[in-house]
């Protein structure tokens, strides 16, 4: 029978976290669902947890990268691999609520939505009974892209149940980038759908923990990875509705990279080149500072 809902899961060096996350989905009230976990060149035990889940789980699929290829490529194999009608994406060290399928599945099937959000939560290491703060998202049975402002910043691609025919008929995927390939793919979904909902319902527990990629990134090549999402957006924004980039995700982004610019320690060059690349996206006299070389 064809799984109702795919989880997707991109592994690398998880092993800390990824038995509790594992649990969290299969433990699902909602059953009719598949798990594909893609390991992507993880050094650690994480290969050898998803291989003890996959022989105990027949619901649990591995896709095994070889080496590491980037969470996008290694979500983009799930896409494809993926059977079920809706797909979520998980990251391999946070946690799934228990009604959080149920609660978005329902909602899709009594609206007839292709993209369902819900609310989203933040805790701090392994502390998940005490939620640090909430990503909030209202209670609408039926609403659209361009109605709903609070869509207009496409980030915790998370908290969303996507329909995988919306996916495949408009040949979504996340681009190839160290930063920001999740906006990016969100904002594809989102203007691509023909009816969303949101649910108030707190759907995903997001885990705060110091990184060495992602939020804590800070080279050069992150810096053109995150001009470059932004760049994408813009472009999809402005010519779906220019009020989601104006009004939206524009002065979102431009204050996000303001403040990732800070941290980052750059040469005269890189700077002129990073100058000239904001300008062009939020327009001229864009302030920008640098962090200090030690």
């Amino acid at each position: 029978m064809r799984p109702e809902v795919t989880f997707v899961i991109p592994v690398f060096n998880k092993e800390e976290y990824l038995d509790q996350c594992l649990e969290s989905v299969l433990i699902q009230s909602f059953r009719t669902t598949e798990v594909i976990c893609v390991n992507d060149g993880s050094a650690d035990r994480s290969g050898r947890i998803l291989d003890d889940v996959m022989r105990v789980d027949s619901r649990v699929r591995v896709i095994d990268n070889g080496r590491n290829l980037g969470a996008a490529e290694s979500r983009n194999r799930g896409i494809k691999a993926a059977t079920g009608r809706f797909i979520r994406f998980v990251d391999a060290d946070d946690l799934l609520p228990l009604r959080s399928t149920e609660i978005l599945y329902d909602r899709a099937v009594v609206t007839g939505s292709d993209v369902v959000r819900g609310s989203l939560a933040l805790f701090q290491r392994d502390d998940h009974a005490n939620l640090q703060s909430v990503v909030a998202v209202g209670d609408r049975a039926k609403t659209s892209f361009r109605a709903e402002s609070s869509l207009w910043i496409p980030w915790w691609h998370t908290s969303y149940l996507i329909s995988s025919d919306l996916i495949r008929a408009n040949n979504l995927t996340y681009p190839t980038l160290r930063l920001g390939e999740d906006p990016v793919f969100l904002a594809s979904v989102l203007v691509s759908a023909q009816q969303i909902s949101l649910v108030p319902d707190i759907v995903y527990l997001y885990r705060k923990y110091p990184k060495t990629s992602g939020s804590a990134a800070s080279t050069f090549a992150d810096v053109e990875d995150t001009l470059k999402h932004a760049a994408i957006i813009k472009s999809l924004f402005t010519v779906y509705h220019r009020d989601c980039w104006d009004h939206g995700y524009g002065p979102f982004s431009l204050g996000h990279f303001q403040a990732f610019i800070a941290r980052c320690q750059l040469d005269t060059v890189q700077m002129e080149l990073v100058a000239s690349e904001a300008a062009k996206i939020w327009g001229p006299g864009v302030q920008l500072t640098i962090a200090d070389k030690p």
